[in-house]
């Protein structure tokens, strides 16, 4: 175990990736406040940062999953929340030493290439991967007196995932035995990742080299088609789903293949395991 390295404050600890955050954190010497606050209001963060005097920040509070919120609210926390956090940040004596900003592979939207690095130009074409790309723009103004990365994760998940998302949902079929599925395009390939490698990844990069605005791809790097994801949980229960295409969950912006280049993570952080094989995630999910 690490020697103690200071307070972390983690915003939105009670989030999905928040569950997996706060205790690998804590393993490494940390120690993690999860006082809850309203980003969105000014004051309430400007009192809690002067409260808690964090040495560390990680912001994990977002509105993710669009139908959540009205397109008002997802700026309001997705955008609008940041500034308010890096602002507060500067009432300190000392500031944060790191704070970490979670942004999303949403904001590259739709590329020519398959393949995704950092220097992709964004094209976000929702309104969660427009109110991330407007949170960096928000976090490069503050790049001159605060030390902060920015993380562009591309899909992950994971036991505790809502079944609102896709793969739980697709789990949660193969847990109840469910004779069939609705689904829209299954003939797409995306980069998944797994959750407790993320939250391992973001305690690395709490250390991350430099006083340069730093901004990495937290990906596995490989594809994996929604077809195939199936295939692998109908080979590890030995149980069959027919998949239905409901018309209703067909995107017609889907992008068919993408998945995430993490060279510039690993090449900066050596040491850092490398993501499991995400049959290793599914099998592990499935027997929750």
């Amino acid at each position: 175990m690490a020697q103690t390295e200071g307070c972390v404050w983690l915003i939105g600890a009670d989030s999905f990736t928040g569950h997996y955050l706060r205790p690998t954190l804590e393993v490494e010497g940390y120690r993690v406040d999860v006082t809850p606050v309203d980003i969105t209001s000014a004051a309430a963060v400007q009192s809690a940062m002067l409260d808690i005097q964090p040495q560390y920040i990680i912001n994990l509070a977002a509105i993710s999953f669009v139908p959540d919120g009205a397109d008002a609210t997802i700026y309001g926390v997705n955008c609008l929340g940041a500034e308010n956090i890096l602002a507060a940040s500067l009432l300190l004596k000392q500031p944060p030493r790191r704070i970490i900003l979670a942004s999303s592979a949403n904001i590259y939207g739709a590329q020519q290439q398959e393949v995704i690095d950092e220097n992709c130009l964004p094209n976000p074409i929702n309104h969660y991967g427009c109110s991330k790309w407007s949170m960096e723009q928000i976090a490069r103004t503050y790049a001159d007196r605060l030390n902060i990365t920015i993380t562009r994760p591309f899909n992950y998940t994971g036991r505790g995932q809502k079944e609102k998302f896709l793969v739980p949902k697709i789990v949660a079929h193969f847990q109840k035995k469910a004779s069939s599925i609705e689904l829209g395009n299954v003939d797409i390939w995306r980069d998944f990742s797994d959750v407790r490698w993320i939250s391992r990844t973001y305690s690395q990069l709490l250390s991350a080299p430099g006083p340069e605005l730093n901004i990495f791809n937290l990906c596995s790097g490989q594809l994996i088609s929604i077809r195939e994801i199936i295939a692998t949980l109908e080979n590890l229960s030995g149980h069959k789903v027919e998949i239905k295409v409901n018309p209703d969950f067909v995107r017609q912006a889907d992008i068919v293949r993408q998945r995430g280049d993490n060279g510039r993570l690993v090449q900066r952080f050596e040491q850092l395991l490398a993501p499991p094989a995400f049959e290793e995630t599914l099998a592990w999910m499935l027997e929750a």
